[in-house]
């Protein structure tokens, strides 16, 4: 059974194999549930969504849960989250820190995900199609940061350069490296999971140089100078 009428990937090619012969225990789903802010919305995770089956890796909620995984275990040292030590380290500890409430939705077919911050609404990070079919774990753990970067308060500030895949001129970029943006954050954490990324493949290493730097050089006004 497919949701929002997706169709679900090669699970070998997107890491969802791998990393779903681990998530199916309970320790795990508890504490993904509890720890990245999915407790309270089970009226989001169910109807198709996986939380009548947290282990079936053709639903949203155990493609969600992989990317906490790999969040959570890739660094070698994934017990040290100190801010001082590597981002590989401490990016879980800023995913849980700063984003209270996962969402899932169907979405346009085209979006991925969405931060919504504010006086007069829940703030909250919603997910689409896109992050759950489209993306590969690598590529969700990555915009989970992506995401909780916008829950922190650090909004994009400039336009997508000339020829990027985002759209020319569109609003969305951020300026520069520099500016240590969700874009940057992003890439950065990708960067470090291909360097030194534990309990995983060369593939999903692949996987997230690839994505790394395609965010590097398509999504922010001013290029970094430099590729993973």
């Amino acid at each position: 059974m497919t949701v929002c009428n997706a169709t679900v990937p090669d699970k070998d090619a997107s890491g969802d194999n791998l990393y779903g012969d681990v998530i199916c225990s309970q320790t795990y789903i508890d504490y993904f549930w509890e720890t990245y802010g999915f407790e309270g919305n089970k009226s989001y995770w169910d109807d198709g969504f996986g939380w009548e089956n947290p282990c079936d890796t053709s639903k949203p909620l155990a493609r969600t849960f992989n990317a906490c995984y790999l969040l959570t275990y890739s660094a070698e040292d994934y017990r040290n989250d100190d801010w001082d030590a590597p981002m590989l380290n401490w990016a879980r500890r800023y995913v849980r820190e700063n984003t209270s409430r996962h969402r899932a939705k169907c979405g346009d077919g085209s979006a991925i995900a969405a931060s919504f911050r504010g006086w007069f609404i829940k703030n909250r990070v919603e997910l689409y199609r896109g992050f759950f079919f489209k993306h590969t774990v690598p590529e969700r753990a990555g915009t989970l940061v992506h995401e909780a970067r916008h829950q922190g308060g650090k909004s994009h500030n400039d336009e997508f350069p000339p020829g990027s895949i985002y759209g020319e001129g569109r609003d969305g970029a951020d300026s520069d490296w520099d500016f240590q943006g969700a874009w940057m954050y992003n890439a950065l954490y990708l960067w470090w999971f291909y360097a030194e990324g534990a309990r995983t493949t060369s593939a999903m290493k692949q996987r997230a140089k690839h994505r790394g730097n395609l965010i590097i050089n398509n999504a922010f006004a001013e290029h970094p100078g430099f590729t993973i």
